[in-house]
């Protein structure tokens, strides 16, 4: 019986290694009409690399050529595989397949499989003779440019088991009005349209709805803002792959996602959807084959009930619900999911504290919760991490948050960290020398912490870092050398530390690949031992303001042949800019030489800069005039304040080419320039600041100063402009700031708004020979918060519209003053040079902080009105010099933040308001050359000041040399409640003591008869022993 099977079983091996012999001589055959239809495809095609050079005539096999599988018994071709590279890799065009797609290939009946994808058929159509393929289970055209409406004689693939047709370059460009030929695809599996406008198409989910078989659906980034949150019934309940990311359907979560209880991976990133739809579950609690969730940008992750869910996905391995607008404490429920391999919590309100048992998730790779309010010692939290036996994790990303403690050493063990982000927290202490065994390290990123102590040099060993951010931080010492050897450095940030010491070429020895170079705000000195140094690096971005670079101009930047930003401020060079340094640098965007003592003319220079650049060549010693030139570039930001430069405007602003300009920033303060001010703003439409303070300008403001409807700051202070204020200033709706002083304007002041909402923050226009009333429309500047008139030839009373200052009243908060973001974290602050506590300061980043109101050296009148004391958040009020009378109010007590105090030279009378001793924060006083009078009320503020607060009134107490006389002046204390200075408590106990003392002498003697008599009696004798003393003295008297 053995015998007879064991015969059969060779007779069988033997047709079978005879039928295998016979295939493999037919694969080696091919269909002669397969194989021509093949030479006719290619002939319309573009193959650069070559990758179809087996396609030819002398070699017959077709099945053996490159991308070609044929059936081992017929010799039909059955898969064409022509998959171009992977778009995502660099220099890859001219491996991918071009040209058209001719229609031969339909002479390849028994096709099943065709996939065409990463190629370049840029403008083609689908071929619509692709439908005729009636064998077809796999067609993949996906990123390969095809351009138009997907043709519907695909619907007639009814065999088709998977159909790719994702589009990356046309994303969202090619509108689809139907999915209805989906409906004649009754054994699709794989699904994928992602990039396809399917706007138009308001039944896709009915449509979807009718692929029974349907296990993964790709239609992310689609435009589809309509999701229906019910279906009466789904089939597609294989379903395992649900992909509907990046369509902005801002509406209820569908319930019916939730009863996919198949799904392995769902991806609703950025979707916006809300809440769970009312009468859904509204959780993931039956969906436990769920491995990966990544649901970004979805406030409907911020229910209790769905989180709840979330955490029954105990097999979960990727989650992202980052930018979800998430309150609750999750953290702790997430410590149990053992499986979790990546997680984003990113831009959440997560308001927590990190659990150290999150260590116990030794499978975790990435983890992100960057911009929360998530806190914990950084220490603990590395050291759990580290007690894995082998540590996985490569990110951590905790910026943003509240960590604080010291980096341990125990971070070392950490030796699959690629990214380290622990930037903007409380992190302090030193950086571990450990740091170095992280030899995986690509991105450390510390900056804005308090971490101190030297740069350990062990960062040296970290051959794979690529970027270094320290930048914000309390580190001294120098650089150390060692940073020398990283050789895949391209981004080193240490600006704002405590950096000393000197650097040499040896710093920068391997750092070939080096583009940025970012420390600034250091004392670090750069000393050459060669003059013709070239550093092995091209710099994109190099930022050492604040190095010791001079005395002379740095000759290396001449090799800097990419420099886009330049900073050398305050490096001490005292130099001739060369003539290589314009032309070298005419890519440049931003430029930063100020604050050097760099000499020379500007004629011509700057014109070969590329628009939008910002240049910054303050305070130096260039000279001579403005050139015209400056002018034919729109560059952003021009400040040359602080300079030499002399000359008039008119080269500059009024070119022969009239175009718009977009100059925004113009900073001319501090030079020589005179002559007019041009009437030549119209082209100048984009300006935000204008500063020409402290020059030698004259003639009149012209009006059309006016039509920069943009401008958010006008600062002309201390010219010689004269004439009436233009009536066109009322159009500068964005004005912020607008600082006219110390010039000869006459007229009246100007209105600044016309009813609208206005912006204005500073007003200043002190020292000029403006007359006339405050106008009523000052008063609706509700934003103003410093107002400065000093100066002037005002008069009238003061208005009592003062309440309507919001922020001076203290209403509303007052916030920086940002009048320009420009690129590389360059902000124009607002400025204002202001005068108080008797001297003139120059405020830029905290005048935001500052209110004023300051109206002295005028010839107003009346009295000081209750509504200006009731300006509770001003901080300087200066009245002194004008002609003011009656009593200082005393509600002045409950200006708790005034710090100074000016009301001298004035006719004010009366007592100082006791209340004045409660503004505990007054660090100046004048109160001098009035008609005040009394006792110095008592608090350790107002005897902190000189004699020379008080002079020249009739005052006493300390701090004058002068003695209150007891019982001329009362020693009042709380008592005075009103601002007339009448001491009512004192009067009333007078009267008291009168009318007891009256009754306590009448009542007895109506009482008492005898009492009365006796009284009357001692009268008598009393008037009678009057009159014997008078009639001696006046009539007995001796004559003269």
């Amino acid at each position: 019986m053995k015998s007879f099977m064991l015969f059969w079983l060779l007779i069988v091996l033997a047709l079978c290694s005879n039928r295998v012999c016979d295939g493999r001589t037919k694969r080696a055959l091919c269909i002669e009409s397969e194989r021509l239809a093949l030479l006719q495809f290619k002939h319309d095609l573009i193959d650069g690399a070559n990758r179809l050079a087996s396609w030819n005539t002398a070699n017959i096999g077709c099945c053996r050529w490159y991308g070609i599988v044929c059936d081992n018994f017929t010799g039909h071709v059955q898969e064409l595989h022509l998959r171009g590279p992977d778009p995502e890799l660099e220099e890859v065009s001219i491996q991918m397949l071009a040209g058209k797609i001719n229609p031969s290939l339909l002479s390849l009946k028994q096709l099943k499989y065709l996939d065409l994808s990463c190629n370049d058929f840029e403008a083609t159509r689908i071929p619509s003779f692709f439908g005729s393929f009636q064998n077809l289970e796999y067609l993949n055209l996906s990123m390969s440019q095809f351009y138009g409406p997907v043709p519907y004689q695909l619907g007639n693939l009814s065999m088709l088991v998977a159909l790719d047709l994702r589009e990356g370059r046309w994303l969202g460009n090619v509108r689809i009005k139907s999915l209805d030929w989906l409906s004649g695809l009754p054994l699709l599996q794989h699904l994928d349209m992602s990039g396809y406008d399917l706007r138009s198409v308001s039944n896709w989910l009915q449509v979807i709805n009718t692929l029974p078989s349907l296990v993964e659906l790709h239609l992310s980034s689609c435009h589809l803002s309509q999701i229906p949150y019910r279906l009466s019934e789904v089939k597609f309940t294989s379903l395992t792959i649900l992909d509907l990311s990046y369509n902005i359907f801002d509406s209820l979560m569908p319930g019916w996602i939730f009863t996919l209880n198949k799904l392995v991976s769902l991806d609703l990133s950025s979707c916006f959807l809300h809440g769970p739809s009312p009468g859904n579950a509204g959780g993931f609690h039956n969906m436990t084959d769920l491995k990966f969730l990544l649901v970004p940008e979805n406030d409907f992750m911020n229910s209790f009930l769905v989180l709840r869910g979330l955490l029954s996905l105990t097999g979960l391995v990727s989650l992202d619900i980052s930018t979800c607008n998430i309150s609750t404490s999750i953290l702790g429920g997430l410590q149990n999911m053992t499986s979790l391999v990546s997680i984003d919590l990113a831009r959440n309100q997560i308001v927590e504290t990190f659990p150290n048992s999150f260590g116990n998730l030794c499978n975790l790779i990435y983890i992100e919760i960057r911009d929360n309010y998530i806190s914990g010692s950084i220490s603990e939290i590395i050291n759990s991490f580290s007690e894995c036996k082998s540590p996985k994790l490569e990110h951590l990303g905790f910026s943003t948050n509240g960590f604080s403690g010291s980096i341990p050493y125990r971070l070392g063990k950490l030796q699959n960290l690629v990214t380290l982000d622990l930037a903007f927290n409380h992190i302090s202490g030193t950086l571990p020398d450990s740091l170095g065994r992280l030899s995986f390290l690509r991105k450390l990123i510390l900056n804005v912490n308090s971490i101190s102590g030297l740069i350990p040099d062990s960062l040296g060993n970290l051959t794979s870092l690529e970027w270094l951010e320290i930048s914000f931080n309390n580190f001294n010492g120098t650089l150390p050398e060692s940073v020398g050897q990283l050789g895949k450095l391209t981004y080193l940030s240490v600006h704002h530390n405590s950096l000393t010491g000197v650097l040499t070429e040896d710093h920068f020895t391997n750092l070939t690949s080096l583009k940025t170079l970012w420390a600034d705000a250091n004392m670090l000195t750069l000393e050459l031992s060669v003059d013709n140094w070239v550093p092995p690096f091209q710099l994109d971005i190099l930022r050492i303001g604040s190095w010791n670079l001079g005395p002379n101009f740095p000759s290396w930047l001449q090799s800097q042949r990419n420099l886009m930003n330049l900073d050398i401020a305050n490096a001490g060079i005292s130099d001739i800019v060369p003539s290589w340094f314009w032309i070298s640098f005419s890519d440049i965007l931003f430029l930063n030489v100020s604050h050097n003592n760099i000499r020379g003319m500007l004629i011509g220079n700057l014109s070969i800069l590329v628009p939008e650049a910002v240049v910054d060549l303050s305070d130096n010693q260039f000279e001579g005039p403005l050139p015209g030139t400056f002018n034919e570039v729109d560059i952003l930001l021009l400040d040359v304040s602080n300079n030499n430069l002399s000359g008039s405007l008119e080269m500059f602003l009024c070119p022969s080419l009239k175009k718009d300009r977009q100059l925004k920033v113009l900073d001319l303060a501090n030079n020589n320039l005179s002559g007019i001010i041009p009437d030549c703003w119209t082209n100048w439409q984009a300006l935000s600041v204008v500063n020409f303070e402290n020059n030698g300008l004259s003639g009149e403001l012209p009006q059309s100063v006016g039509s920069l409807s943009s401008l958010q700051s006008l600062d002309i202070r201390n010219n010689k402009l004269f004439g009436k204020l233009p009536a066109s200033l009322l159009n500068l709706k964005s004005l912020q700031i607008i600082d006219l002083a110390e010039n000869e304007f006459t007229g009246s002041i100007p209105l600044l708004i016309d009813g609208e909402e206005t912006k204005l923050k500073l007003v200043s226009l002190r020292s000029n020979k403006l007359e006339g009333e405050i106008p009523d429309e000052l008063c609706r500047l509700t934003s103003i918060q410093i107002l400065d008139l000093a100066h002037n030839n005002l008069s009238g009373t003061l208005p009592t519209c003062f309440h309507n200052f919001s922020l001076m009243s203290g209403r509303q908060n007052s916030s920086e003053i940002v009048l320009y973001d420009l690129p590389f974290q360059v902000q124009v602050l607002g400025s204002a040079s202001l005068v108080t506590k008797g001297r003139e300061f120059e405020y830029s980043t905290i005048l935001y902080l500052v209110t004023t109101l300051d109206l002295s050296g005028n010839k107003f009148s009346g009295p000081i009105p209750k509504e200006l004391v009731g300006l509770l958040g001003l901080r300087w009020l200066n009245l002194s010099g004008n002609h003011l009378t009656g009593r200082i109010p005393e509600a002045i007590g409950n200006m708790a933040l005034l710090e100074s105090l000016d009301l001298s030279v004035n006719q004010l009378d009366g007592r100082i308001p006791w209340s004045m001793s409660r503004l505990t924060k007054l660090s100046w006083l004048s109160i001098s050359c009035n008609k005040l009078t009394g006792e110095i009320p008592t608090s350790t503020q107002l005897q902190s000041f000189n004699e020379s607060s008080f002079m020249a009134n009739t005052l006493c107490g300390p701090p004058l040399a002068e003695v209150c006389n007891k019982k001329k002046v009362s020693n009042r204390g709380s008592g005075e409640v009103n601002g007339d200075g009448v001491d009512w408590g004192f009067i009333i106990s007078i009267l008291v003591g009168f009318i007891i003392a009256f009754w306590a002498v009448v009542a007895p003697l109506i009482a008492n008869k005898v009492w009365r008599s006796a009284y009357f009696y001692f009268l008598y004798k009393v008037w009678f022993k009057i009159r014997i003393t008078y009639r001696k003295c006046f009539f007995n008297m001796p004559p003269n």
